[in-house]
């Protein structure tokens, strides 16, 4: 026990201390070796013993304190190396529990609503101070950005909501106020909701005022259509005119005669073409009729508006009319289908026309026996006549269909497509109960029409086999007045029918049919031709 005082002293003392006490005692011993050797050497030596052993006495202490002081700070250096060791360890297993644990859990309170000092009150604090420190300061910078972040979320809720409404509602109706309702850019933005964030408004804004010059641009354009087809149509009426009475004219002469059916024929496929610009520009049909049409004039109508109509077989026997402001939208929509069903069948075969008379209205059927349409190319056609026309939609130089849709919102028609029994496509068109009636007694079609089905009748009419004027006089049906043609070849038998080769045959076979079958008809053009 007491030998380990004076080792536990030495231990404590510093290197300064253990220098002092080292150089007394070093001194005390060295004192009494020096005077011992003093006194014991002789007489006449010992001035210079005294001397020599009192200089080395100096150096041995100062060497001993000086040893002493350089072993007491090497020990004290591998104490706080060995301190030091320890306590970078520890700091190193509490920083890794701080990342690993602490601060994980730290941010999850905090994310879900806790304070700083709930947070760090439920959390194990590290033993080191400065640890401590940078838990507190890491704790308040995540509570600072997750303040930040809900302020930023809200924010960007708050925006997607307003992208939302302003492009599901405020854009749809922006739009139908300045292209349906005409409005002005002011109205039209003072009638729909305005949304909060300035970009958006300023986009809103912008938005506006390119529609509004885009639809008076597309209005201008329409216009401008609209008028260069009605004066197409004006041109085309008042030649259709001219050619009817150099047909009237020129009528007993065949040469002549053919080459006026043909420019009639072309003509009144060009009227077509002007009545489908007007229509789709926004404009109306260059006819209108005031009476009642029947079926059959509508049908043949339809027919010479067409140039395949020589393969064209009408299938009816109704005799029911088409209200007259009705008439020659009917008459156009059946024209379009009939040249779609020719134009996309092949050319040697032939498009049948039905026509039924249901509770519904007249349904009339038309079948070729082309390739038909896939399932998508139906979709796509039954879209372009029943939903509301964009013509930036329209692909291509057909517009048929389209028209046809025009034509069908107009007048409340239905049309539908489905597969053929003949191997092509098969197109309904139902005209409504409201739009037809009886026609009136001893009716004949107004002289438009029977000018625009001439070549209809030729073909529908006349065999294929070239003959005599006499013979053809003689086998062309007579049509009393107040007769339908159905009526009239209903009890002759039914005859295969080529296509025509060329017009003047066709000129003197209707030449033939028109001596034979207009004996009783009145001189004098009918009424009702616009």
């Amino acid at each position: 026990m007491s030998a380990d005082v004076p080792l536990q002293t030495r231990r404590d003392l510093a290197p300064r201390e253990l220098t002092v006490v080292t150089a007394l005692g070093t001194m005390v011993v060295v004192s009494c070796l020096w005077l011992w050797a003093v006194f014991a050497t002789p007489a006449d030596a010992r001035g210079v013993m005294a001397i020599t052993g009192g200089l080395c006495a100096v150096l041995l202490t100062t060497a001993a304190a000086v040893i002493a002081h350089h072993v007491a700070t090497g020990r004290r250096l591998r104490e706080q190396a060995r301190a030091a060791a320890s306590r970078v360890a520890r700091l190193e297993r509490e920083i890794v529990r701080v990342a690993e644990d602490t601060l994980p859990a730290l941010g999850r309170q905090l994310r879900g609503g806790s304070s700083v000092p709930d947070a760090l009150s439920r959390l194990p604090q590290p033993p080191d101070g400065p640890l401590q420190q940078l838990l507190k300061a890491t704790a308040n910078e995540l509570d600072g950005l997750e303040r930040e972040r809900a302020i930023a979320h809200a924010s960007r809720s708050a925006t997607e909501s307003e992208i939302l409404t302003l492009t599901r509602d405020t854009l749809p109706e922006l739009v139908r106020q300045i292209q349906a309702e005409r409005k002005p850019v002011a109205s039209a933005l003072a009638g729909v909701r305005r949304p909060v964030h300035a970009p958006l408004r300023d986009l809103l804004t912008e938005t506006a005022q390119h529609l509004s010059e885009g639809d008076r641009r597309g209005a201008a354009v329409m216009a401008a259509c609209a008028g260069a087809a009605a004066r197409v149509q004006a041109q085309a009426t008042s030649l259709l005119a001219r050619l009817r009475d150099l047909e009237e004219q020129y009528g007993d002469q065949e040469e002549v005669f053919a080459d006026l059916l043909d420019l009639d024929h072309r003509v009144s496929q060009l009227g077509r073409l002007a009545d489908n610009i007007a229509l789709l520009s926004g404009g109306r049909s260059g006819r209108r009729w005031t009476r009642p049409i029947v079926m059959e004039s509508i049908l043949r109508g339809a027919m010479g508006r067409i140039s395949a109509y020589q393969r064209v077989r009408v299938h009816s026997t109704s005799t029911a009319a088409v209200v007259g402001y009705a008439a020659e939208g009917v008459m156009h929509a059946l024209a379009e289908l009939m040249d779609n069903a020719a134009t996309f069948s092949a050319h040697g075969t032939e498009v049948h026309v039905y026509v039924d008379e249901e509770d519904a209205g007249v349904v009339v059927t038309i079948e070729d026996s082309g390739l038909g349409m896939r399932p998508r190319e139906r979709r796509h056609a039954a879209k372009l006549v029943s939903e509301p026309l964009d013509l930036r939609t329209l692909s291509g130089t057909r517009l048929g269909l389209a028209v046809v849709g025009r034509l069908v919102d107009k007048y409340g028609l239905t049309v539908s497509f489905r597969p053929s029994a003949r191997g092509g496509t098969g197109v309904v068109m139902l005209i409504p109960r409201v739009l037809i009636t009886q026609p009136r007694t001893g009716q004949e079609p107004p002289a438009a029409i029977e000018r625009q089905a001439r070549p209809s009748l030729v073909a529908a009419t006349v065999p294929a086999q070239a003959a005599p004027a006499e013979e053809a006089e003689e086998s062309l049906p007579r049509r009393r007045r107040g007769q339908t043609l159905a009526e009239a070849t209903g009890s002759r038998p039914a005859t295969a029918v080529k296509p025509q080769r060329g017009g003047r045959e066709a000129a003197a076979r209707f030449a033939a049919f028109r001596q034979a079958g207009g004996r009783g008809r009145p001189a004098g053009p009918a009424s009702g031709d616009a």
